[in-house]
């Protein structure tokens, strides 16, 4: 299925290119933050499965895709700060246009910190929550990034949270150990906390994923957020009876 796109403001005089794939049937919406240098059409394949269960995806393209007509303008800070912006007018855009509609965080590598951002984690840009957030899904998060990571950055982060992550998920230059995933899982406080690793999942494992591994994953996903943001009880029964397969880490906290 193909994206809507709107045009929306940013404060600082730019325009937000934002992707929207459509749920006939919405139950909730996913604000989807993209991997640095990516793009939202690149999710093609988790987006669908998504929609096809309920959930409207809202994704805006940030400046440091290699797809934005501006992305020779600005540098790695710049790109920091705009998808921060982003994000947050995104957020506003969906609330206005799907009033009562339970809102989760989902993002892959650096879209995956900004998600975990809108749940309560602080970095050097200070607090940045949004209690709207009832859930996120982070995808190969971008690692511990000196700089911007610190012991205490995800201390504050209580919202239900579902990381995915694989033994090989390595970012050449930022992330060198696979574990360095872990973080937001180990040092967020307990509770409705998940961590699924998959065997040979490497950082492009939410698009490369063999059929099986992809389908448990991507259902391990829906459940999550029908549980966390739409008090399903009997998406919760399935979670807490979910075990894992050969090849496959299931971590609660």
């Amino acid at each position: 299925m193909p994206a809507t796109h709107v045009e929306l403001p940013a404060p600082d005089g730019r325009t937000i290119d934002v992707s929207i794939w459509s749920a006939a049937d919405e139950q909730a919406v996913i604000v989807f933050s993209h991997g640095w240098n990516s793009d939202p059409a690149r999710y093609h394949r988790i987006i669908k499965y998504w929609t096809d269960h309920g959930f409207t995806v809202i994704a805006p393209m940030h400046t440091d895709s290699l797809q934005h007509p501006r992305h020779a303008e600005g540098d790695q800070r710049s790109f920091v700060m705009t998808r921060i912006v982003d994000l947050a007018v995104v957020r506003g855009y969906a609330q206005a246009r799907h009033p009562g509609k339970p809102m989760i965080a989902g993002g892959h590598s650096f879209g995956s910190f900004n998600s975990l951002m809108a749940a309560g984690a602080v970095s050097v840009a200070g607090p940045l929550g949004d209690p709207a957030v009832k859930a996120v899904i982070a995808i190969s998060t971008p690692g511990v990034v000196p700089g911007l990571v610190n012991p205490s950055t995800y201390a504050t982060v209580s919202t239900p949270v579902l990381i995915v992550t694989g033994d090989v998920d390595l970012v050449p230059g930022f992330v060198t150990e696979p574990r360095d995933h872990r973080a937001a899982f180990d040092t967020s406080p307990a509770g409705d906390k998940m961590l699924m690793t998959f065997a040979g999942g490497d950082h492009s494992f939410v698009g490369n994923a063999d059929a099986a591994d992809f389908e448990l994953m991507a259902a391990t996903t829906v459940h999550f957020m029908r549980a966390h943001a739409l008090g399903d009880a009997a998406a919760q029964v399935r979670l807490d009876a979910l075990t894992a397969p050969e090849g496959v880490t299931i971590e609660r906290r």
